[in-house]
């Protein structure tokens, strides 16, 4: 066989495409339903072992956070520049934890107001990972305090609808 020849094959295979192209758009009109329905099967597989992987792979980071309090002193009263610093610390936190691997909900940072039986503190929570970029204040009238153990997930309030203590004590239900 010869290059002529095997030119030749391409030239008449070509011609041949048109033909071809009409017989699959034929194909795949009427048979579109099982189209449609294996692309939509394909797209939500793909979409649940993406969100699976994304689940296993922040895991362990929710797992291993951590936890900064600031406690701020008497005389404390930031100035907008303060303030704004503070916020940049925060978001220069999560970039450095912040990779392609792992999904945004293992790198989010998360601030609380608290006051529980005392002055009203500022929470700062964040991966392990971010550990030192935290703990760069950023108030200078505040003092840091890592928080370990049982303080570190606080409980959360209890409300109970319909219900109220009277002054004897006794629960009756609201009417």
């Amino acid at each position: 066989m010869t290059t002529n020849d095997v030119i030749d094959e391409i030239i008449s295979g070509v011609g041949d495409l048109p033909e071809l192209a009409q017989q699959a758009q034929s194909w795949a009109m009427n048979n579109l339903w099982w189209v449609a329905t294996c692309a939509l099967v394909i797209a939500l597989v793909i979409a649940i072992v993406v969100g699976s992987a994304q689940r296993l792979m922040s895991r362990s980071t929710l797992g291993n956070r951590t936890a900064f309090e600031v406690l701020p002193t008497n005389g404390f009263d930031p100035a907008l520049e303060d303030v704004l610093r503070f916020a940049k610390q925060i978001a220069r936190a999560q970039r450095s934890t912040s990779r392609w691997a792992l999904p945004a909900r293992g790198t989010a940072m998360r601030v609380r107001l608290m006051s529980v039986g005392g002055p009203l503190t500022l929470r700062v929570e964040g991966p392990a990972r971010a550990t030192t970029v935290l703990r760069h204040q950023g108030y200078a009238q505040c003092e840091l305090r890592a928080v370990t153990g049982q303080e570190s997930k606080p409980e959360r309030p209890k409300i109970r609808l319909g219900v109220h203590n009277d002054s004897t004590g006794a629960s009756t239900a609201a009417a």
